[in-house]
């Protein structure tokens, strides 16, 4: 079985409108969409914005369901020049870019095993297979509990995770809370403003189904090849 989770009731939908043969169950204040995507047992769910709500529904879909594979799809912040609205980012690890503890074992930076949880290699290497409409990049993922739209916040990031792809509120939790289970996971981030460019994320509306559609339509080949 494949697990499925997004944030909000867009990024769910837009993978929810794809699967088939769907019932829905209630665990844990949660509600679960259980049916098949591109003919494989999936389970779907739609967590709430943050690390926590995050955490939480990872464990529960874990306990309950099982899944061989967990992903994390829906929108992003761009963190890199080169990567642009409607992009689609594969994470090859997550970070929590916003935990400040000053000793030297909580060194903020993705070489830092506490704070950084990497994907299967064996797995990204059937995800680069995957053809796809719009460009589609590889690398690190980081998360916050905070909408980065500040100068400050961005410099933080780019201080100590210069090769960040992307910046977001959920997939760290999703990446440390699998890991933990010992389930392998994807995050899957499509582009919905570049943070970069100071004040495009009131752009973040206008984007938001572009994002969401094509972060699914990437998940929908992940599941049919890796599930």
């Amino acid at each position: 079985m494949i697990g499925i989770i997004a944030a909000m009731e867009e990024e769910r939908n837009s993978i929810l409108k794809r699967m088939k043969d769907v019932r829905e169950e209630k665990r844990n204040g949660f509600l679960f969409h259980h049916g098949t995507l591109k003919g494989k047992e999936t389970v779907l769910a739609k967590c709430g914005i943050g690390k926590t709500n995050a955490a939480i529904i990872t464990t529960v879909m874990i306990l309950r369901y099982h899944p061989s594979l967990l992903i994390n799809t829906g929108c992003a912040g761009s963190l890199n020049k080169d990567v642009h609205v409607g992009d689609i980012v594969v994470s090859d690890k997550a970070a929590d870019w916003d935990i400040d503890v000053p000793v030297p074992e909580w060194t903020r930076g993705f070489d830092c095993e506490r704070m950084t949880f990497p994907v299967d290699p064996e797995l990204l290497k059937k995800v680069k297979k995957i053809k796809c409409d719009v460009p589609v990049s590889i690398g690190g993922i980081v998360s916050g509990e905070s909408f980065i739209y500040k100068k400050s916040q961005v410099n933080t990031i780019l201080k100590y995770y210069p090769e960040a792809l992307c910046g977001e509120m959920e997939g760290s939790s999703v990446a440390r809370t699998a890991s933990r289970f010992d389930t392998p996971f994807l995050i899957i981030r499509s582009i919905s403003d570049a943070t970069l460019v100071q004040g495009d994320f009131k752009n973040f509306d206008f984007n938001l189904e572009l994002a969401c559609e094509n972060s699914a339509v990437l998940t929908e080949k992940i599941v049919r090849i890796c599930g």
